[in-house]
């Protein structure tokens, strides 16, 4: 355990730069561009240094700069024909980028198992490790601190357990959140390094090219996790993951880096082979077979438009016209070895139909090259069976939170890039469980459910299991004024955990 500094006159300095830079973002009457609730902000950050769980202050001030909140660390640029200025260097981008703003390594697994009596059964696994900068280059710098010292990190870590006698049940782990400049733990390698990324108890470590990719994490008898993921024998090592980001024109895949307002780099292993042990609910299991996936994001946000301008719309989701801002994202490993994956947003509302057009997404196949073919491809997503879920935001006065727990696709395909894919996908994704339901660090909602795909064309593309996340459904209000809540001392302790 590292010993605790003090933070508070840093962040505060930090967040003043922060406002300058906004300020310079006018609007049409030239009136400067404002940080919402920023003297809310301020006064909480001069308590970083007192309050009982400074962690969760400063995710929930990090959360709250909403897309001001990269200000001051090292970006992805681009130039005046919308290009990035910067090139991807592998291995050297598989590891953390210190100097950068958010980012975090995602897994996902479906796995048969025995357990220790030698019942049969499926079992699921979600974890992502993820770090934010509490501050901008120049105040750290200022303080004499380390990228690993500014870094606020996290593990989440989900287990669903479907035994083949019917039985269900659904573990999260409990909070590992980490700080090292307030006494938590963590740490990342440096290109050229063995691949490690670890956050308290828990860790990632791997090779120079990250795979085979262990996964180790320590809840006590909560849970216990230690499974190796490694690239199957159609693929090489150096080539076992795709680049997504913004799809090359008549080409194959994409460049890996994401576009502006979110600047960031984005790159995938689907249908990676996974192998270990995992312990939850009094059991041990042992995996005999599966398959999972694998993300790397790097997906900061920015104060500039689509355009490269400053934008003055730049908070306009705080606005009570503007009442969700999310996604819905998922992945299929199918059981031919192809895989897809896409996202679509929910921005303000959902639509009536419950439809979210994808308007991103790929679809993959391995080449004779022992690499992946990675097909752009867009359509439908029709949102179905929604639940209510307990959300901490809901104290004292707000409702549920009603997300869609299953989903329709209605033909996936590729229209303005080359290869095409020849067969429009069509089908349908079931959750293996009523819950898949966390709190990130800055105490929203997120959902992630492992879930079965049933192709309704399977003689053009088969059956699969991926992941659907759905992020964003609680409404920006109510969030905004729970956070404020904690800031402030009036959401007690226990309400928020």
């Amino acid at each position: 355990m590292n010993a605790s500094q003090n933070v508070a006159p840093a962040v505060q300095e930090y967040l003043a730069n922060v406002k300058a830079k906004v300020a310079e973002i006018t609007d049409s009457n030239g009136q400067p561009t404002k940080i919402p609730n920023y003297d809310e902000l301020l006064k909480a950050a001069g308590k970083l240094d007192s309050v009982e769980d400074p962690v969760r202050f400063m995710n929930i001030i990090h959360s709250l700069l909403g897309r001001a909140g990269n200000v001051g660390s090292d970006t992805i640029t681009f130039n005046k024909d919308k290009k990035p200025e910067y090139s991807l260097t592998f291995p050297a981008d598989h590891h953390m980028h210190g100097d950068m703003g958010n980012e975090w390594y995602w897994i996902g697994c479906h796995l048969d198992v025995t357990d220790e009596n030698g019942n049969a059964g499926k079992l699921s696994i979600l974890d992502t490790m993820q770090k934010i900068r509490s501050m901008g280059k120049s105040t750290q710098t200022k303080n004499n601190w380390t990228d690993e010292q500014v870094s606020v990190c996290c593990n989440i870590a989900t287990v669903t357990v479907k035994m083949d006698n019917g039985e269900t049940n659904y573990y999260r782990r409990n909070p590992n959140e980490q700080w090292p400049l307030k006494g938590g733990t963590s740490s990342f390698s440096s290109p050229g390094e063995p691949f490690s990324f670890n956050v308290g108890k828990d860790s990632f470590t791997g090779s120079t090219n990250v795979l085979p990719l262990t996964l180790k994490v320590d809840d006590g008898d909560n849970m216990k996790i230690d499974i190796t993921l490694t690239h199957n024998s159609k693929l090489d090592v150096e080539t076992a993951f795709f680049r997504q980001g913004s799809p090359i024109d008549f080409g194959n895949g994409g460049t890996g880096i994401t576009p502006l307002p979110t600047p960031g780099i984005y790159y995938s292993w689907p249908q990676v082979l996974v192998s270990g042990t995992v312990s939850v609910g009094g059991h041990t299991y042992t995996i005999n077979s599966g398959t999972g996936w694998i993300d790397h994001q790097l997906m900061m946000t920015s104060v500039l438009d689509a355009d490269g301008n400053p934008d003055p719309k730049l908070f306009a989701h705080t606005s009570k016209n503007y009442p969700l801002n999310g996604w819905v994202w998922q992945y299929f490993n199918l059981e031919n070895g192809h895989s897809f994956t896409g996202a679509g947003f929910i921005e303000g509302s959902i639509p009536s139909d419950n439809t979210v057009p994808m308007v991103y997404g790929y679809y993959l196949s391995p080449n004779k090259q022992k690499a992946w073919d990675a097909v752009f491809i867009m359509g439908d997503l029709i949102l179905k069976d929604y639940q209510n879920f307990p959300s901490i935001c809901s104290y004292p006065n707000s409702s549920p939170v009603s997300i869609p727990i299953k989903r329709g696709y209605s033909g996936l395909k590729s229209d303005f890039n080359k290869p095409l894919l020849e067969h429009p996908i069509s089908g349908q994704a079931t959750p293996w469980y009523k819950n898949g339901s966390f709190n990130n660090p800055d105490q929203s909602l997120c959902t992630e459910f492992p879930a079965d795909f049933v192709s309704a064309t399977p003689e053009h593309h088969p059956n699969g299991v991926g992941y659907l996340e759905s992020v964003g459904f609680e409404k920006t209000d109510e969030y905004r004024s729970y956070a404020l809540g904690v800031l402030k001392g009036l959401v007690l302790e226990e309400e928020g955990k």
